[in-house]
């Protein structure tokens, strides 16, 4: 189990996240005045993060990732502009996208 980013639309942008995760998990984007997850690999599944979220915008998920980890991480070539770029474009899922998700775990 691990953290997920249930719907980055309704993160208001506290960083109460970014400060209260003792792992590491998570950066914040000053462009988009969001918090990100960087690092969703480190996760310990605390729910420091969960907890603490006051826009509602993270769920505990079943799955070990909410999303496959960019494959910059694993190359040595990547520069800091590459990490980056790769961060800003993680998926986000829209409120209806999560309602559906749910009604179809729901439904199963």
């Amino acid at each position: 189990m691990t953290v997920q980013r249930y719907d980055l639309n309704a993160c208001i942008g506290c960083e109460s996240c970014v400060t209260v995760c003792p792992m590491d998990v998570f950066r914040f984007d000053y462009d988009q005045m969001k918090s990100v997850m960087a690092y969703p690999e480190n996760c310990q599944s605390c729910g420091q993060c969960y907890v603490n979220c006051q826009g509602r915008s993270l769920v505990i998920g079943d799955s070990m990732f909410g999303y496959a980890i960019t494959s910059y991480r694993a190359t040595t070539t990547a520069t800091h502009a590459d990490v980056e770029a790769a961060i800003k474009a993680q998926p986000q899922k829209s409120a209806e996208e999560a309602a559906a998700a749910a009604e179809e775990k729901k439904a199963s």
